[in-house]
């Protein structure tokens, strides 16, 4: 046993974090006063999983890189090793695997650091360990863990405990936004192009749920939110275009429904009341996993072995093209048709597949 070791991994990434979060959790459960480093904006995410034992602290990223003068960064910076060498007792483990983190283990005083090997590994870290990042990411999490836990990995499906305030704001839009029953999520955005589903199928497949008479919630902020317009547009550019004369009026403006709620709190409120997902590879998509909401992911260049959504009843769809041996995610021969590949009525059919199959799971009323 390691008294009270500290957890390094303040990732940005809302994918690795939500993979990451069950060895925390897993970790809390031996040491419930173990130190835990994450970045400032998954705090109240940390808070609704771990126990309220663990001691938070928070890189200052957003801090960092705000505008600022040099000299007022460099203390905030001083102000959080400060509060992590205070914190920090004999072990340090980096979940993360950056050079920054590197660095941070290095700096914290702790006589025992582990982290990933790597390119200068040993000059942060005095317990390199080899981890296998061909498999999937969350098994690199429990690799490199295995020092202070050894037993049946967790559940990807984590408890959230959720505040009113968020169940109360996600009830309220739903009502305003008059979505009654049954509904899915789709977010068709993602942290890469190469990631991205084409608009048009999007509208395609939007037509076909709507004609099945399912409702859809669409999720994303930011250039998310640019592409949700752009399949609105694209909608509605089709229903002009079917008006049987030019003299006809204009169909009045299409209008989808956007979760406009921007926090992991409320996002995962909304994943516990929908009935299931789609999208791509991204954050989202991992935190619906972890909520415990089926899915049907779309994959493209994206290595399912490391990326695809954990969970008994998660599906990866990719299409039937494939790309060249020196294909990857920065560069693509074929524009990427592994992913445009996969057409509508495959999602649309893996979609009402995995309602159909929600519906067997339950028992008869």
């Amino acid at each position: 046993m390691h008294e009270h070791p500290t957890l390094l991994f303040p990732t940005h990434y809302l994918g690795n974090f939500v993979l990451g979060l069950p060895w925390v959790l897993r970790v809390a459960q031996d040491y419930p006063n173990l130190t835990l480093v994450i970045d400032s904006r998954f705090r109240e995410l940390t808070d609704s999983v771990v126990p309220a034992s663990v001691q938070i602290i928070e890189y200052p990223r957003q801090a960092l890189k705000a505008p600022g003068s040099a000299l007022s960064k460099l203390a905030t910076y001083l102000r959080f090793l400060r509060q992590l060498r205070r914190a920090t007792h004999k072990l340090i483990i980096d979940m993360e695997g950056e050079r920054f983190t590197g660095v941070l283990s290095r700096l914290s005083g702790a006589k025992l650091r582990l982290g990933p090997t790597g390119k200068n590994a040993h000059l942060f870290y005095n317990n390199p360990r080899d981890l296998d990042y061909g498999k999937h990411r969350y098994n690199a999490f429990g690799q490199i863990l295995d020092l202070i836990v050894q037993d049946t990995p967790p559940s990807n499906v984590l408890p959230y405990r959720l505040p009113e305030t968020s169940n109360e704001a996600v009830d309220a839009f739903l009502k305003r936004s008059k979505v009654h029953g049954d509904f899915l999520v789709i977010h068709p955005g993602a942290s890469a192009d190469y990631k991205k589903w084409p608009v048009d199928y999007f509208a395609k497949l939007y037509d076909m749920l709507k004609d099945a008479q399912l409702q859809v919630v669409w999720i994303g902020i930011g250039d998310d939110k640019k592409m949700i317009d752009a399949i609105a547009a694209k909608l509605q550019e089709e229903k002009n275009s079917k008006r049987r004369t030019k003299d006809a009026p204009v169909p009045p403006p299409i209008e989808l429904i956007h979760f406009d709620l921007t926090g992991y709190l409320e996002l995962t409120a909304l994943f516990k009341r929908a009935r299931y997902y789609v999208g791509g590879d991204s954050g989202p998509m991992h935190l619906a996993a972890s909520a415990g909401l089926d899915l049907v992911a779309l994959f493209g260049p994206s290595k399912e072995a490391i990326w695809a959504p954990l969970g008994e009843h998660s599906r990866v769809l990719r299409g039937t093209k494939k790309c060249g041996k020196d294909c990857d995610a920065w560069q693509c021969d074929f524009n990427y048709h592994c992913l445009s590949s996969l057409i509508p009525e495959v999602v649309f059919g893996a979609a009402t597949a995995t309602k159909t199959a929600m519906a067997m799971r339950e028992p008869a009323q």
